[in-house]
């Protein structure tokens, strides 16, 4: 599966060039833009795996902006690309940790090995901390048994009466039970209510807008009590 990368340029000649070598080389460039603030419209809502941004991009927002939203909110490598190393901008820069920094003018080899170490370091580094972030389980009863589930691996749960639904990575599990008391037993650093039907892993979610979010393929509604809840995730 191709890698997928977005591109941030003010300079359409320098964006384009950028474009090609990444798509010539096996990447899928998933979106570019020329600007931090449609960059991060754009990247808010999507599944990337690297991010290449311009330090000094035309406007008020420039791309450490754009990669303090990245680090507050996502979770991808960041690569700088810039023709400026003074202390104030190098400073600026590390304060967002990026996973690499580019002086222009670079080459295609230089630009395609940075990119490619720093996606597989950052991917080594998260399945290191996904295989040692112990389990934490719970009991659920269902079908006149108790069924020990690790709650990471709950997408979503909702509520169907004095029923609930829990939507798992590989199953689902009908219970019989309240929303209002199961919350009680996840996590709130990884689950957030959306509606009064229903409550996400918000590590499960891929994309949003001000009405929804999406869950793999499923569709699940944000309610105006709490909007303002889901919004602050994002």
């Amino acid at each position: 599966m191709k890698n997928k990368v977005y591109v941030v340029e003010d300079q359409a000649i320098s964006r384009f060039a950028l474009i090609e070598i990444l798509e010539q080389n096996g990447y899928n460039v998933i979106g570019s833009a020329a600007s931090a603030d449609k960059a991060w419209n754009d990247i808010k809502n999507l599944e990337i795996d690297a991010a290449l941004l311009d330090v000094n991009l035309a406007g008020e927002l420039d791309g450490v902006w754009l990669a303090q939203k990245i680090r507050e909110h996502k979770d991808m490598p960041i690569i700088f690309l810039s023709a400026y190393g003074d202390n104030n901008t190098l400073e600026r820069v590390a304060s967002t940790n990026p996973n690499g920094y580019l002086m222009k003018p670079y080459n295609a080899p230089t630009l395609l090995t940075n990119l490619a170490i720093a996606i597989n370091s950052f991917t080594r580094i998260r399945v290191s901390e996904n295989r040692d972030r112990k389990p934490h389980y719970i009991f659920l009863k269902t079908k006149g048994k108790q069924t020990r589930v690790n709650v990471y691996d709950i997408r979503f749960v909702k509520s169907e009466g004095n029923y609930l639904e829990i939507e798992m990575t590989s199953e689902r599990l009908l219970i019989r039970d309240k929303l209002i008391d199961f919350i009680e037993s996840l996590p709130a650093e990884i689950f957030v209510q959306t509606h009064r039907r229903f409550v996400v892993n918000r590590e499960k979610i891929n994309a949003y807008n001000t009405d929804t979010l999406l869950v793999g393929k499923v569709t699940i509604p944000i309610s105006k009590t709490y909007r303002a809840t889901v919004k602050d995730l994002f």
